[in-house]
């Protein structure tokens, strides 16, 4: 029996496509899900995913493949780019497929699982206006705690 993901709780595990993804959210335009299994890959040259090698990958090769190559069946979102020290200097950007900001991953911590190493989000540390910093990007470590991680480092996320 097929159930409308409109009437799926939060934090329930459906499949799209075949991959298990939570259900985060109902909105207006949408359901927001949560893929279960990692994405490993680079977050890039600097903590700004909008210009980010991840979110380039994520929103490319992996979004035509989750998809079977229908795109548009994903919602665009927007992401906020603030870093945890408030600075908002990267502003916003347009995503089909993000990891989850630090308020997001605030707001749905009680139905998240622990990453099993550690996963990107997509805030940044800081920037280079404040700190001269875009080499940090914040992450979720295995314990559960927020941790800052090299964005030249290769780990995961789940988009």
């Amino acid at each position: 029996m097929n159930v409308p993901v409109m009437n799926i709780a939060p934090g329930k595990v459906i499949a799209y496509r075949g991959e298990p993804c939570i259900v985060l959210e109902h909105r207006p335009e949408g359901t927001l899900l949560l893929g279960v299994e990692w994405v490993k890959h680079p977050f890039g040259s600097s903590n700004n995913f909008a210009a980010s090698s991840l979110r380039s990958h994520l929103n490319s090769v992996y979004l035509d493949t989750l998809t079977q190559n229908h795109p548009d069946e994903i919602i665009t979102r927007t992401v906020d780019l603030t870093a945890l020290n408030g600075s908002k200097e990267y502003g916003t950007c347009e995503a089909k497929v993000a990891p989850l900001t630090l308020d997001e991953l605030r707001k749905y911590h009680d139905i998240l699982p622990k990453p099993e190493v550690w996963e990107w989000s997509a805030t940044p540390w800081s920037t280079p206006k404040v700190d001269d910093d875009k080499e940090w990007v914040l992450g979720l470590g295995s314990s559960g705690y927020l941790c800052n991680y090299y964005c030249s480092y290769t780990y995961g996320s789940r988009p």
